[in-house]
């Protein structure tokens, strides 16, 4: 397996953890050093990301990630997701295009963009969703 394909193994391996809620593996996943930059809120410590994504799954069930499609290069995995989660009767849905910086078989940096607007719609002013 070349070091792309093993990179792309993680990258989905972070993204199924987070379909399935589980926060030991999203943590395993990410390096001590890890950093975030998540659009319209900016730079996230591993630690201030992993609390915010900790905070949603616990609260929603059940969650659908889906992988569109997903390439390497070098140490970068670029992924185009789909993401659907259950807050009691509402559903949060939108499309998300994760960039992961992977060495040594952990992510060190990632980059999140999405529809900021579906966010301020679902979840008000709070703007923090990872």
């Amino acid at each position: 397996m070349t070091q792309e394909e093993q990179n792309k193994e993680i990258a989905r391996r972070f993204l199924g953890a987070v379909e399935a809620g589980d926060i030991d593996t999203i943590e395993a996943l990410q390096a001590p050093e890890c950093s975030w930059w998540i659009i319209g809120t900016g730079e996230l410590s591993r630690e201030s990301y992993t609390d915010a994504v900790k905070g949603m799954l616990l609260t929603a069930s059940p969650r659908k990630v889906e992988i569109i499609g997903i390439i390497a290069e070098g140490d970068a995995v670029a992924a185009e997701v789909r993401s659907e989660m259950h807050f009691g009767e509402r559903v949060y849905a939108n499309e998300y295009h994760d960039l992961f910086v992977i060495r040594d078989g952990q992510i060190v940096h990632g980059r999140e963009y999405f529809d900021t607007s579906k966010v301020a719609a679902f979840f008000g002013s709070q703007g923090d969703a990872a």
